[in-house]
């Protein structure tokens, strides 16, 4: 399967490039933390941002303050270049040049539209699912003020590509013999133990679903 465009056309290692939207739909789907990347007005030099992101219907949805730059630029109608990294592992060569990562990552180009209305409400819901799950029914929802302070942009699921790194180290031949260990430690985001609030009632339990809370998959 050929790249959907040249900037997303992998061209070192071309062989770990992956094009096919499901593939790259999953991947997106086990993070919620982006990098988003544009050019403002009058500038030359491009910011980046951290973001929080969910993916729904082919749509990549990112939130904040109405008053962000960054959602403005793509409320109307620039381009951004988003990117997802998730790391699995360690890859520990026999030799320096050849230690790397495994991982999965994506990189995503595109224009925006604004999310209003009921979508709008459901999205700020689904931030919260996805990034804590069950918490939804217990949290307070969002006042009109709080909701109307937000906005809301999603873009679509196109332009983009995948390139992932797994397995074990690809050493060379004549590094084989060295008396060096080689392999891999598996890794990636992980939860420590939830610490309660310093002011949360003391009648208050933990509840499980936050016990069960993953940062990536």
């Amino acid at each position: 399967m050929s790249a959907p465009s040249e900037r997303t056309r992998i061209r070192r290692n071309a062989f770990r490039a992956e094009y096919d939207q499901q593939t790259i739909l999953e991947i997106l789907q086990s993070h919620s933390l982006c990098t988003v990347a544009y050019v403002a007005q009058d500038e030359v030099v491009p910011r980046i941002i951290p973001q929080l992101y969910f993916v729904k219907d082919n749509f990549f949805f990112l939130h904040g303050n109405r008053q962000s730059a960054l959602l403005k630029h793509l409320i109307g109608g620039g381009e951004v270049a988003v990117s997802v990294l998730l790391v699995d592992g360690i890859v520990v060569a026999r030799s320096g040049f050849h230690c790397s990562m495994n991982y999965r990552s994506v990189s995503l180009f595109g224009a925006g539209q604004l999310v209003e209305g009921e979508a709008k409400a459901e999205a700020l819901d689904l931030f919260v699912e996805t990034l804590i799950p069950g918490h939804n029914e217990h949290a307070r929802p969002p006042t009109s003020a709080e909701t109307a302070a937000t906005s809301v942009v999603c873009i679509p699921l196109g332009e983009m590509s995948a390139k992932i790194r797994a397995g074990d180290p690809d050493d060379p031949t004549e590094d084989l013999a060295r008396d060096t260990w080689a392999g891999t430690i598996p890794g990636g985001y992980l939860m420590g133990a939830p610490v309660s609030s310093n002011d949360l009632k003391e009648s208050i339990s933990m509840p499980d679903y936050i016990n069960n809370v993953k940062f990536g998959g």
